[in-house]
């Protein structure tokens, strides 16, 4: 903008024009109307192609305006002489009518898009196409100037230059793009939808470029040249400001939702994760310290049972924003799950995490005012740091668990520092991976498995194959407990292959028997993602057991193909070659980026229980599963429902038309012998 007050006065003299050679201006400016063309169908295709909900009266005002300017700036480029006749023969004068239609009605259109509220547009068919009466007409006018150019006083006299009118004509757009600016500027709150910054430049830059346009005396000069240039800099900042918006708005209220918590609004476990791996690489780099403070609200459940969930939902947001005044800016707070609170302090050792924390709990002491109630609740802290307790972000976080599970058990409301005498939830650790080393070798390891369901017919499709372990000393171990463990000390990669390979052989033993057992699903972890020879153990577990590549399908989560993405497009290519089927577990959890759907050779999404243990109740997760069905659809993959309990669910995913389910409604996990009666009772697979 401020060059083009230099550009103006050096052009302002008709000495300073210089002369640019018709065709090459001629093919310059044929591609800079094109570009001008293709952004206006873009915002025509923003207000009027989108979902009806996205849909706004202001979005398609301005969508009829510009498709209308694309239309005159077609007709525009393409009456220019040097060009092949229009109907009529060409010439400058029907060129520069139907480039002057298309800036006033561009103005126009901007200026009703900042001055109309933004209110949903009627669900009417009828006024949904009140565009064609707006083009109709004005298409009309521009076939009658085609053929009879002459109803229209002249714009431009060779050798002369503009015309009045012409120039008048300009004016008349400066002020409508200058008056929208302005508006825009005063409004720039009310302006939802669009990027209010661009849009406000795109004005600008439109202004600038008319004001070139009212210098020239030859057509092909520099003060034309730059008009146009102008004019591609303005349909740039344009595109930016309505169509760019309208297609990542969505992506960023996904993202929104996949890092923040609905109901608080505050960062949930990904985003604390993400912030918290960021200022541990800081504390490595400065030599600094930091500490996370785990909070939980004691005895919430009291109020959910007693008040209901609506007045603990309420507690909890109050409680939120308590913990938010008086941290201020002091930490990052995140709403770590149900009702903990997670909180974490740069550049802080243990005593000033200590005060902090004490600082809570003495905010807590005042009770909440909540509707017609007043409700007391008290908290427990959990308080680990950098680098005393831990390393890593995963070790500071479970130590932080056992600090805040120490401060419950001691009476609650209290607060306890994590120290080595929490030895025995240590010991505990060390126990399991010590007999986990043997668990192989000892056969104290089982497969289970849980089938898959089609939700449509509820036939039968596959298994799940998931891990059990029966230790003689330790008794039964949960997976949650043994699993991370094995991951973190390697074992997982013995057992991950014990885990295929007995798993492809059950399949085999189905298909003996004679049973129509579909496929068979494997997780596979991090570690074993990573092994370079991963492939040619697929294939060997395969081809020992008999077993179709289709017959397997293998379990990934995000964060594992995020970790490093091109090592996994590597291994995702050879495993495709193989024809072996791959499966997004937990989707919705991890870092949702959605490009690599479209990048790797997925085939299907499996939608985390977090998302499915609320619907249809809750409208938060009945927009992520509509959200995740719709995209998995759209890719042409399967999806499948995790956790499916309660027959409101299967009702919800079957009305949404999800693919596939599992969960405890369905059928719990199985032993093979289990199993294997299902299938002989009839359960037909797809």
């Amino acid at each position: 903008m401020a060059l083009s007050l230099l550009l103006l006065l050096w052009q302002a003299s008709r000495v300073n024009q210089l002369a640019v050679s018709p065709a090459d201006f001629l093919a310059v400016h044929s591609l800079m109307e094109v570009f001008a063309v293709v952004v206006a169908a873009l915002i025509f295709f923003t207000g009027h192609g989108v979902q009806q909900a996205e849909r706004s009266t202001r979005a398609m005002a301005l969508g009829c305006a510009f498709l209308a300017v694309a239309m005159f700036d077609v007709l525009h480029f393409l009456s220019s002489p040097g060009m092949s006749d229009m109907l009529s023969p060409n010439t400058q004068h029907k060129s520069l009518v139907f480039a002057l239609a298309a800036r006033i009605v561009g103005g126009i259109g901007l200026l009703a898009y900042v001055l109309l509220p933004e209110t949903q547009a009627a669900r009417s068919g009828v006024r949904r196409y009140a565009w064609v009466a707006v083009i109709l007409p004005l298409a009309a006018l521009a076939l009658l100037v085609l053929y009879t150019p002459d109803i229209v006083p002249a714009m431009y006299v060779e050798g002369v230059g503009l015309t009045r009118l012409k120039v008048g004509t300009q004016w008349l757009a400066i002020g409508l793009y200058l008056s929208a600016a302005a508006l825009a500027h005063l409004r720039r709150g009310r302006l939802r939808g669009c990027d209010a910054d661009s849009l406000i430049l795109a004005l600008l830059l439109l202004a600038a470029s008319e004001l070139f346009f009212t210098l020239y005396v030859e057509v092909s000069s520099t003060a034309n040249f730059i008009g146009h240039c102008y004019k591609v800099f303005a349909y740039y900042f344009l595109y930016r400001a309505i169509y760019a918006e309208a297609v990542s708005r969505p992506f960023r209220r996904m993202r929104n939702m996949l890092t923040h918590d609905d109901l608080t609004g505050l960062p949930n476990r990904t985003a604390f994760n993400e912030q918290l791996n960021l200022s541990l690489e800081r504390a490595r780099r400065d030599g600094t310290s930091c500490a996370v403070l785990l909070l939980d609200l004691d005895h919430l459940q009291n109020v959910n049972d007693t008040l209901g969930h609506e007045q603990g939902d309420m507690l909890l947001v109050a409680a939120a924003a308590r913990i938010r005044e008086r941290l201020g800016d002091a930490g990052f707070l995140a709403r770590f799950s149900g009702d903990e609170f997670v909180i974490l302090l740069d550049n802080a050792e243990v005593e000033h995490a200590r005060g902090a924390g004490e600082g809570l709990l003495r905010a807590m002491e005042q009770e909440f005012d909540i509707g017609t109630d007043r409700l007391a609740i008290s908290a427990s802290v959990g308080i680990v740091t950098y680098p005393a307790d831990g390393e890593s972000g995963s070790v500071l976080m479970r130590y932080a668990d056992l600090a805040l599970h120490r401060a419950k058990v001691g009476g609650r409301n209290g607060l306890v520092v994590f120290s080595r005498d929490l030895a025995e939830v240590v010991e505990r650790r060390v126990a399991i991976e010590a007999h986990l080393k043997n668990a192989l070798d000892r056969n104290e390891l089982s497969l289970a498995y849980q089938p898959k369901r089609e939700i449509g017919s509820g036939r039968l499709t596959g298994w799940e194959a998931l891990l059990r372990w029966q230790s003689p000393k330790l008794g039964m171990v949960g997976p949650q407990e043994f699993i991370p463990i094995a991951e973190q000390t390697g074992l997982i990669v013995p057992i991950g292959q014990w885990v295929l390979r007995n798993a492809c052989l059950q399949l085999r033993a189905w298909k003996d028997l004679g049973l129509e057992a579909g496929n068979i699903a494997v997780n596979l972890s991090t570690r074993q993602f990573r092994q370079k020879d991963l492939a040619e153990q697929i294939a060997a577990a395969l081809e020992d057991a008999g077993l179709a590549p289709g017959d397997l399908e293998l379990e990934l989560t995000e964060s594992l193909l995020m970790d490093n993405l091109a090592s996994a497009a590597e291994v995702l290519a050879r495993l495709e070659q193989l024809g072996i089927r791959i499966a997004i577990d937990d989707f919705g959890t991890g870092y949702s980026s959605l490009s690599y759907l479209k990048t790797f050779p997925i085939h299907c999404l499996k939608i985390d229980r977090s998302f499915i243990q609320d619907i249809p109740a809750d409208e938060n997760d009945t927009a992520i599963v509509r959200t995740i069905i719709a995209l998995a659809r759209s890719l042409g993959l399967t999806v499948v429902a995790e956790g499916v309990e309660t027959e409101a669910q299967l009702d919800y995913l079957r009305a949404n038309q999800c693919d596939e389910g599992q969960g405890y409604l369905l059928s719990r996990p199985l032993d093979p012998d289990a199993c294997t009666r299902l299938m002989r009772a009839g359960v037909v697979a797809a």
